[in-house]
């Protein structure tokens, strides 16, 4: 029988900016943005909404709509999100509300239609497509997050202009620029791109939301759409100051117990793992060194989109069944990133993994146990660990556990 290794749960404490009152920031964002265009009382407002499990992301929301009800104007949703949700308007809805978006209690209609336009082209005669129901509209406002991409780098990465033109592109956009990329640096075809949005389609500006490292709105920006391409690197620059990290830099066996497209486009941050320039190993370039990562399950949000699922070495059989498979072809085919999605080897129970870790990487074995990569404030970490850890977070609380409880992890 083997020996397992020792873990502790570990209490992580951060010092990091957070809003103290969220929805008065929005509104004055909002009516900051409006106020730069004139609109006529009952002009039709839509706000572009992603995939993303932004932190309070309905109270934002709530927020706005009551803002531009206020100001006299109409508001709809439009889902911003390329392929996601199955690439159908149904999908993408439910997507909305698997978020905790209630269309009735905001009293909105959701624009969900599939179809785009062709607005226009790129230096590079890429053709760039804008939802249809978007262009009819009076105005349009820009809710997103900005954050490091999963497999991107330059200085535009997640962000307004990413929702802008994959987003706002659905399916039909988001593959032909993904296709693009595969020879246009990402950063200058998103621009470029975005320059042409702006000034062809109602854009009125971006809500530019900043996380910090518990999952909470540190920052709210109110960018107007003229200032929306010169503004985002710098914005994406404080964003990385404040982006989650792992309490480990050497990791032999990362642990996830759950991935989601509403935590990350790949499911789990590659940013935070380890593995936005190869699926399968770190390089020095990421943050930390992961050897082998293992999923345990999918959140109930991301509806079996599994895409990133293909990163991991190991899951189990729980996980498979989780899996919608067409959805996750779909979107990791659309993405131009296939091997996201692809099954890792599948082993019975926890212990199995850990053994099979144990083989490849010795008894010493140096586990790091996350939730996920968007929740980081308390880990399992193995006692391998403990001394880097130590090093890295001294203020951090280190505590005994029952780990381990009959075939399966005692977990969060």
């Amino acid at each position: 029988m083997a020996t397992y290794p020792k873990m502790y749960r570990v209490t992580r404490q951060f010092t990091e900016p957070v809003l103290d009152d969220l929805q008065t920031e929005v509104k004055v964002a909002v009516s900051a943005l409006v106020a730069n265009r004139k609109l006529a009382p009952g002009s039709k407002i839509g706000i572009a909404v992603g995939s993303r499990g932004i932190a309070s992301l309905s109270i934002i929301l709530k927020a706005i709509v009551l803002e531009l009800n206020q100001l006299g104007f109409r508001p709809y949703l439009i889902p911003a999100m390329g392929s996601h949700g199955g690439a159908n308007s149904t999908g993408q809805m439910q997507v909305l509300q698997n978020l905790g978006i209630d269309f009735k209690e905001l009293n909105v209609e959701c624009l969900a239609e599939m179809s785009t336009n062709v607005i226009g082209k790129t230096s590079h005669e890429v053709p760039i497509h804008f939802a249809e129901t978007a262009l009819k509209l009076d105005g349009l406002l820009i809710c997103n997050r900005i954050k490091p991409h999963t497999r991107f780098t330059g200085n535009v990465q997640s962000g307004l202009l990413k929702m802008m033109t994959v987003g706002l592109g659905k399916e039909t956009g988001a593959a032909t620029y993904h296709r693009a990329e595969r020879e246009i640096e990402f950063d200058d075809l998103i621009r470029e791109a975005a320059c042409v949005i702006i000034e062809k389609t109602p854009i009125i500006g971006g809500i530019a939301l900043i996380e910090n490292q518990s999952k909470q709105i540190a920052e709210i920006y109110s960018v107007p759409a003229n200032e929306m391409i010169d503004r985002e690197p710098a914005l994406l620059k404080r964003a990385m100051e404040l982006v989650p990290r792992l309490p480990l830099q050497k990791i032999d066996l990362l642990i996830v117990d759950e991935m989601g497209k509403e935590i990350s486009g790949t499911g789990m941050d590659t940013n935070v793992v380890g593995r936005k320039f190869n699926d399968h190993a770190s390089c020095p370039k990421d943050w930390c060194q992961t050897s082998l990562i293992y999923i345990r399950g999918l959140t109930a949000a991301t509806a079996g989109n599994a895409t990133g699922i293909g990163m991991a070495e190991f899951t189990n059989p729980e996980a498979v069944a989780q899996v919608d498979w067409v959805k996750t072809r779909i979107n990791s085919i659309t993405a131009g990133h296939p091997t996201a999605a692809m099954c890792p080897v599948v082993l019975d129970d926890d212990k199995a993994v850990i053994e099979a870790a144990m083989q490849i990487a010795g008894e010493n074995l140096r586990i790091l146990h996350i939730r996920n990569t968007a929740q980081l404030k308390e880990v399992f970490v193995s006692q391998s660990g403990l001394d880097e850890l130590k090093v890295l977070e001294p203020n951090c609380v280190i505590s005994d556990c029952d780990y381990y409880n009959c075939e399966n992890l005692h977990g969060f």
